[in-house]
């Protein structure tokens, strides 16, 4: 916008209420009282665009420069302009991001100058892979060994019957260029056991995202590949009853992930440490709960690459997929035993 424009961002809606106005974003809310105040002409002008100066001049100028403070405080305020539609499948996505950043252009070109890698491409990696495409997402890394089984049809719905057979990444790259044609999609057949199996990856990657549970060590394995080429690394699997997503962890951020499952496991009694290490993944899978954590590990990847926050950023929650009860956090601390963390947020609720 020119000058010192400013608007109120595309998410705040403006209601008739009592009398005056109600601004609210999502739970969210400011009252103004009186629809003929010098606030609430204010409010109507930045709903377009105004001048933060000119808006702030006369009788009622320090009403307005209150009004100003609180609406840049709140973040609903920027200096973008109005986003014109492209007729692209993430038009209606960058309103979307104002209610989680003031600059949601900017965060929707972050999503759209990025690149992500996917390893494990089944009940998580497939769908969040899916949610990379329809937000933007112009590169995508597949990385996974396995072929496509009948088994796999009640929750990784990238495939079908007629690809039974055919390799997992070979499926993926074609239904996600079916999505979205521009999409340059990279395929690596192969069973990750160390970090050397993923030097195929740039390290230039924005994300990395573990979506796969063997073999055991595989975050230590994809952690010794992020940390050695500064990449941020987020991952996610679901069990019978409950399902985990995070960390989101970042080397330039001083995350460590041997200190953050130091720090998880510290609390243990002898015998949860031993059903950990001698557990082994479920056999059995239901549709929905997968769908529930790939979208949640989906969400905070898009939300940390677009604005460079998220839910998880440094932690864990696990979420009771059965319904019973909501997240719980674990290990909120992954900031390295053995440096000065860097870790900080926007402090912004996700």
């Amino acid at each position: 916008m020119p000058g010192n424009e400013i608007r109120l961002v595309d998410s705040v809606q403006v209601y008739a209420h009592d009398g005056g106005m109600l601004l609210v974003q999502g739970t969210q809310a400011l009252r103004i009282r009186s629809t003929g105040s010098s606030a609430a002409d204010a409010v109507r002008r930045l709903r377009s665009g105004a001048d933060r100066d000119t808006l702030a001049e006369g009788s009622s100028a320090r009403t307005v420069r209150r009004l100003i403070e609180r609406l840049d405080a709140l973040g609903w305020l920027t200096a973008e302009p109005p986003y014109v539609e492209q007729s692209v499948p993430w038009d209606r996505q960058v309103g979307w991001l104002t209610s989680v950043t003031p600059d949601g252009q900017r965060a929707q070109h972050r999503l759209r100058t990025c690149s992500v890698a996917v390893l494990g491409v089944g009940g998580i990696g497939g769908l969040t892979a899916q949610h990379f495409v329809g937000a933007g997402v112009p590169e995508l890394w597949l990385i996974d060994h396995d072929e496509v089984a009948v088994h796999n049809l009640n929750r990784q719905y990238l495939f079908t019957a007629a690809d039974v057979g055919e390799a997992k990444v070979t499926v993926a790259a074609r239904a996600l260029q079916a999505v979205s044609p521009d999409v340059r999609v990279h395929t690596l057949r192969r069973k990750v056991v160390s970090r050397e199996d993923l030097d195929a990856l740039p390290n230039s990657l924005d994300l990395l995202v573990v979506a796969a549970d063997q073999p055991r060590t595989i975050w230590d394995t994809a952690w010794a590949w992020a940390e050695r080429t500064a990449t941020p690394l987020i991952g996610g699997a679901v069990g019978l009853g409950s399902g985990y997503w995070g960390p989101l962890l970042d080397p330039a951020a001083g995350h460590c992930w041997r200190c953050f499952e130091r720090r998880r496991v510290s609390g243990f009694s002898a015998e949860e440490r031993s059903l950990e290490n001698g557990g082994t993944p479920t056999a059995y899978s239901f549709g929905p709960t997968n769908s529930l954590i790939a979208s949640l590990v989906a969400r905070d990847a898009l939300l940390f690459v677009g604005t460079g926050d998220c839910a998880v950023r440094g932690r864990r929650l696990v979420l009771d997929v059965l319904g019973a009860g909501g997240p719980v956090a674990t290990a909120g601390d992954a900031a390295c035993a053995g440096k000065t963390s860097a870790l900080h947020g926007t402090g912004r609720d996700i």
